[in-house]
């Protein structure tokens, strides 16, 4: 037993700047594990609380202005569309089909902010060089929808020109798209409109984040590593004993 600890210790003073290198990467990669898996049970939890929630009665707004986390509630709203700042977020695909997600601001009765709402999606058309075609949304309505955040990818689109409506876009940044809409904030969440609504694009509830499998998937890769490198620099200190 004293043989081979001194077979592993004599390499680790004859080599203690790569015995230290491999001891940080080996601590990087086991940290990396267990970050996965925090991230895993993260995502576990906003699934069963999506899954939860979008099975409830949709909120009235008096219901929606006293939640601290209004995300993935259904609401019922009353007002009407700001038709003329229609937002189109490009690089969207629905079966197959590229094109656009069509997104308008709804001025809701009993909301300070207006709240950009997720009408569907919508073909690109014959060409990149002209938008489709957008219906109004016109007159007082009342719509259903989920609450959700925006989307945080997308690209692929050409450059926004400013004050050109329907306005193309890569990316749902609130706080900028609100100095081009009404000079007021928007509400931080954007309204995915009911798909039975027969007035919506096709449209589909999902959440727009990685499944928990995935961040298992990942912690096992980073775990793994960890292993193979340890079993690695153990062979490399009997080599070079």
């Amino acid at each position: 037993m004293e043989l081979g600890l001194n077979m592993l210790i004599t390499p680790l003073l004859k080599h203690w700047k790569f015995a230290l290198l491999t001891s940080a990467m080996i601590s990087l990669l086991i940290t990396l594990g267990f970050w996965q898996l925090s991230r895993a049970h993260q995502k576990k939890d906003l699934l069963e609380t999506y899954l939860k929630r979008i099975q409830t009665t949709p909120l009235t707004v008096n219901a929606l202005n006293q939640l601290n986390n209004p995300l993935f509630f259904r609401v019922e709203l009353n007002g009407y569309f700001d038709n003329a700042h229609t937002i189109l977020l490009d690089n969207k695909t629905y079966h197959s089909q590229v094109g656009y997600e069509v997104y308008t601001p709804f001025l809701a009765h009993g909301i300070t902010s207006p709240i950009l709402v997720d009408r569907g999606f919508i073909p690109i058309g014959v060409s990149r060089e002209s938008l489709p075609s957008i219906k109004n949304m016109g007159g007082e309505m009342t719509i259903i929808g989920l609450i959700t955040k925006p989307p945080k990818y997308a690209t692929f689109s050409t450059t926004e020109e400013a004050l050109a409506w329907p306005m193309r876009v890569e990316s749902i940044d609130l706080a900028r798209l609100a100095t081009k809409l009404l000079s007021k904030p928007l509400s931080p969440y954007i309204l995915k409109i009911d798909p039975q609504d027969s007035r919506a694009y096709p449209i589909t509830w999902t959440i727009d984040t990685l499944r928990p499998e995935r961040h298992l998937g990942y912690a096992v890769q980073w775990f793994a590593l960890a292993i193979a490198l340890l079993v690695s620099f153990v062979f490399y200190c009997r080599n070079n004993a």
